[in-house]
């Protein structure tokens, strides 16, 4: 039986290289854009392991299996902001009246149609039922310390790029 790291390093795997095939989708719309959906992708499921990190931003300690729970609405709209906003994505939503496990934020690649978030092993083994995503306002969303959460995404971001040039 794989454990919950090795699980969580498989969803990262698997992730990445979903960022990887839109991204692929979508290169003349963020040519702009400072890092690439991977990249962005990759820092995220690394910050998400930090316990300090989850503390501070889910209120609550980290627990053995869940480590990207409570990130999937701060996440999507970082992502969303940071890599081509209403060009690429649609802010998508399942809503707990729709799924018990809910509420979960995640983005739908309009290039594609491909559902992206890049939070969800902790659900295991339930899969998310994207399809019953429903759209949903970008500015209704809840996100406090937003500007605190984008500045240690960037701060991952700038580390992982120093070392994938040596």
């Amino acid at each position: 039986m794989k454990s919950y790291a090795q699980r969580y390093e498989e969803f990262t795997a698997a992730t990445v290289k979903l960022a990887e095939q839109i991204h692929s989708a979508n290169r003349e719309k963020v040519m702009n854009a400072k890092y690439t959906l991977p990249q962005i992708t990759a820092a995220l499921r690394n910050i998400y392991k930090d316990p300090i990190f989850h503390e501070k931003f889910v209120s609550s300690k980290m627990s053995e299996n869940k480590w990207s729970s409570g990130f999937c609405a701060m996440a999507s709209v970082l992502i969303y902001e940071m890599y081509g906003g209403d060009d690429v994505w649609e802010m998508m939503a399942i809503r707990q009246k729709d799924w018990p496990r809910s509420p979960v934020v995640f983005l739908r690649d309009k290039a594609t149609g491909i559902n992206f978030g890049t939070t969800g092993e902790h659900f295991y083994p339930e899969v998310i039922p994207y399809e019953i995503g429903r759209p949903v306002d970008t500015d209704k969303l809840k996100t406090p310390h937003k500007e605190t959460f984008k500045n240690v995404l960037m701060f991952e971001l700038a580390r992982l790029n120093k070392n994938s040039k040596k």
